[in-house]
């Protein structure tokens, strides 16, 4: 069972990473499962689907042809948007948070929301877009939540933009989530990114994965990743990116960027080739 959330040593340089995951995993034995969000961890988060740094893009190339490794990366998008985006094989993509997923033998399962709650999220969606995004507010469509980024908003314009986004949050039913500079509406449903992950390990590697599986990494930047993070509390090397100073998680670590994410692929990578030279 989880613990509470709390303050997570924060990774700062490469060195520190590496000293933290020293000898956690044998190339030449371990089966490693590798779970990353793409939008503020592998790449910036930005309104359109942005490039990854040169340094995660190659080691996770690398990864992805290595048999020993099985990748899932995550996406609030469509998972058609994600996977032509990447264009990696042997990978498993899971949009939308994992409620549409494709495994690299092209096999997919999807899971269906009630209609009347996509129309919901369909009408609140809408709303938020026509009545506060303005002066460089934005909004994140999550197919099943919806995140209002305010960021960019001058802090005179600020306060009301936001009582405003959370007023139409809450006439939908939706519950809301604060986070500095953004507020998450999240649906009152059984089904996280806990949930998805589970779902995703189960079909690939069987309903006993918890103890089949001992080297999991998992890598996320969102408060949607904190439900995965809780799901894999104890059974895996997890790591939260985020800029904040007094950030509470469930992950074992905090990075700050997702330059900082690169390290872990680098570290994960280097391993292999060490053993390609012994």
């Amino acid at each position: 069972m989880a613990e509470e959330q709390k303050k997570a040593p924060i990774l700062r340089k490469e060195e520190e990473v590496i000293k933290n995951l020293e000898g956690f995993i044998k190339p030449d034995e371990d089966q490693v499962v590798l779970l990353l969000d793409f939008d503020g961890t592998l790449a910036p988060l930005t309104e359109e689907l942005s490039a990854m740094p040169k340094d995660t893009e190659l080691n996770i190339k690398k990864l992805a042809n290595n048999e020993k490794v099985f990748i899932c990366v995550y996406s609030g998008r469509p998972l058609e948007e994600i996977k032509n985006h990447l264009k990696l094989p042997n990978v498993t993509y899971a949009g939308c948070h994992g409620l549409e997923v494709e495994y690299p033998n092209g096999k997919k399962f999807m899971i269906e929301m009630p209609e009347e709650l996509l129309n919901k999220h369909k009408q609140l969606v809408e709303e938020l877009k026509e009545k506060v995004v303005l002066h460089g507010a934005w909004v994140e469509d999550k197919k099943i939540s919806v995140t209002y980024r305010y960021k960019g908003v001058n802090d005179k314009l600020k306060a009301k933009l936001v009582e405003d986004a959370k007023s139409i949050i809450k006439t939908h039913g939706f519950q809301i989530i604060e986070t500095p500079y953004a507020l998450e509406g999240k649906p009152r449903v059984n089904w996280d990114k806990g949930v998805g992950t589970n779902m995703i390990l189960e079909k690939h590697f069987g309903e006993d994965w918890r103890n089949t599986l001992k080297k999991i990494i998992y890598i996320g930047d969102d408060t949607t990743d904190e439900d995965a993070m809780k799901q894999l509390f104890g059974i895996a090397k997890t790591f939260r990116v985020s800029e904040l100073p007094n950030l509470k998680t469930y992950g074992n670590f905090q990075l700050k960027t997702p330059d900082d994410v690169s390290y872990v692929l680098k570290w994960l990578q280097s391993n292999y080739e060490k053993k390609k030279k012994n």
